[in-house]
């Protein structure tokens, strides 16, 4: 029977991904993305305000765990406040993420499915673009990982050892993430067989009674402070699709179903959807092991995230903020794709090019990424030209969050859009992002209308530049064409 080439020599193509992924991961970190709208808007917290205003609301209804804005906010005061510098925690948070998965899908998995772990992990888009932005969730997918290649590295320790060790780590987990509360739930329910074996211990009981005191007491303390602080509705408002639709009860189902479909998109963008089944052949494969501890670390945080959306506490779905789902869906999909493979040879090889094709989309999509890299507003360019070839006394003025980060030293000239008052007597550098091009177009001509006469227009990739100049006496009543 043929078999792959990574099913000949496992280790070697797995070290082969994991290079393909360090490579990928420090490509799009190094070409420096433009930041995006909520990236921009997090920077701006972790410069404008310090250590302990980061604990309460933070500007632009923005949301993220307490840690991770200090440790944004200790980068900035050592490093400068570049994108390079910014951007560096998640770029190495997702290098070591790739390298502990590797050692977790080595210790849990069969030689033959590794590579099927590891190659989707690596290329990834939506791991790929969390790399090289200044957002948690290279962190979460990173605290996920850990968890796991402690798990796997400690599991021959004595039970009281290991429980010292969570309990040291919880708070740190917690506070670093947000869905580490989810995470540190499944080490709950995956030590408590072990600890029911000691029963009889008291010291067993008391160890596993602080671990549980901790987990719990720490995320009361972020669950009253920063949590509280920094939920509002305009957040909620973001996710209304990814909580359950109760005021339709009959679709509560087929949410369920397809919003869990949509978490394994996320995991294998971009057609991951189909690959529940092998995540369910993955996960029979170590339930009839008896592997209940392991199950219960891998799927107990996904469990807890789904509750929680019941609750319109937490969304689910197939979003950024289940990225932390990532390593433990792979491992089981990675688990269920040897015995898939091997059924399907034996009776249908358009059935096994199918599941193949689908494991390798994600590496064709990270390949399609390099050449035509993600669309993404140029804001960085546009600002860049904007600074470039201002005058002393042009007013600056932008429509996004963007243009606080990318102008933020030139104090009182720049002016976003909705404080902008027109007309005035400066030039007006107009930067318009979002929206369709012909919209833009339109919006730009308006305001020049109202300010003056257009001078320069400049188009980039979803975002234009206008140049705007007041009327003089001269020319005030003339007709001014628009030069492209």
């Amino acid at each position: 029977m043929y078999r792959l080439p990574w099913e000949k020599r496992p280790g070697f193509w797995t070290g082969c991904f994991v290079g393909l992924g360090l490579v990928l991961r420090a490509f799009h970190y190094g070409r420096n993305p433009s930041m995006w709208h909520d990236e921009a808007a997090l920077v701006l917290n972790a410069i404008g305000k310090n250590f302990t205003d980061l604990l309460g609301p933070l500007f632009f209804a923005e949301g993220a765990p307490p840690l991770f804005l200090w440790i944004e906010r200790a980068v900035f005061l050592t490093m400068g406040d570049g994108t390079y510098a910014l951007r560096l925690v998640s770029f190495l948070a997702s290098c070591l993420a790739l390298v502990l998965m590797a050692f977790v899908a080595r210790r849990l998995l069969t030689p033959e499915a590794v590579p099927w772990a590891v190659l989707p992990f690596a290329c990834a888009d939506t791991i790929l673009w969390h790399a090289c932005e200044a957002k948690p969730y290279s962190v979460d997918l990173l605290s996920a990982t850990v968890l796991l290649a402690f798990y796997c590295s400690t599991s021959s320790w004595r039970l009281g050892w290991q429980l010292a060790l969570y309990t040291l780590i919880a708070p740190v987990i917690i506070f670093l993430t947000y869905p580490g509360c989810f995470l540190l739930g499944g080490l709950l329910v995956a030590l408590l067989p072990a600890v029911w074996q000691q029963r009889r211990s008291l010291g067993i009981w008391l160890g596993y009674g602080l671990l549980s005191a901790v987990i719990f007491g720490t995320f009361a303390l972020l669950l009253l402070g920063p949590i509280h602080a920094q939920r509002c509705g305009p957040m909620t408002q973001c996710w209304l699709d990814l909580f359950a639709p109760w005021d339709r009860p009959w679709k509560v189902p087929l949410w369920a179903v397809a919003s869990t479909c949509e978490v394994f998109r996320y995991a294998c963008p971009p057609a991951g959807q189909p690959l529940v089944l092998l995540g369910i052949i993955g996960a029979i494969y170590f339930a009839r092991r008896r592997q209940w501890s392991l199950l219960s670390l891998l799927l107990v945080p996904i469990l807890l995230a789904f509750l929680a959306a019941c609750g319109r506490a937490y969304p689910y779905g197939g979003a950024r903020i289940m990225v932390y789902a990532v390593p433990a869906l792979l491992l089981l999909v990675a688990s269920g794709v040897p015995i898939s493979l091997t059924w399907l040879r034996a009776r249908s090889r358009l059935g096994t090019l199918l599941v193949l094709l689908l494991l390798l989309i994600p590496a064709a999509s990270a390949v399609q990424h390099v050449i035509v890299p993600w669309g993404r507003a140029d804001c960085a360019s546009a600002s860049a030209y904007v600074l470039a070839h201002r005058q002393p006394g042009d007013l600056m003025v932008g429509n996004s969050w963007e243009y606080l980060y990318y102008f933020r030293h030139c104090r009182d000239d720049y002016v976003p859009l909705e404080d902008a008052s027109f007309p005035t007597q400066a030039r007006v550098w107009l930067i318009l992002t979002g929206s369709t091009a012909q919209e833009r177009l339109q919006m730009g001509h308006r305001y020049a209308a109202t300010q003056g006469r257009l001078a320069e227009l400049h188009l980039y990739e979803r975002t234009d530049v206008f140049l705007i100049e007041p009327f003089d006496s001269s020319d005030a009543m003339e007709q001014h064409s628009f030069p492209r």
